[in-house]
């Protein structure tokens, strides 16, 4: 049996996971990460909007930088997303029709 994990449950899993092992790799090489919430606030910008005033300097710390700009954003819009329903589907299949009807009618 498996069990599904909610989006915005495995966007908090990673973030914790990838400020835990930024925080460890850059806290005695970067001066800007001193605490778990400096490392945070990285992993947190990088997740969004993908800047920060921070920058990794160990090879650790640019391998979760790129893991978490990779991922992050997918992650983000996953959680951010709404749950999705026959009903949404059903709308949008009757949209995109429409659209095709109208389409073929231009079309020569």
């Amino acid at each position: 049996m498996t069990t599904q994990v909610a989006p915005a449950e495995e966007l908090a899993t990673f973030t914790a996971w990838a400020t835990a092992v930024f925080y460890l790799a850059e806290s005695d090489h970067n001066p800007h990460i001193r605490t778990y919430l400096d490392a945070y606030h990285y992993v947190a910008t990088s997740l969004s909007v993908g800047y920060a005033n921070v920058f990794p300097v160990t090879q650790i710390g640019k391998a979760v930088a790129a893991a978490v700009m990779m991922v992050g954003p997918a992650l983000s819009a996953r959680a951010l997303d709404g749950p999705k329903t026959e009903s949404t589907n059903d709308a949008l299949i009757a949209k995109l029709d429409e659209i095709l009807i109208e389409l073929r009618k231009k079309t020569p």
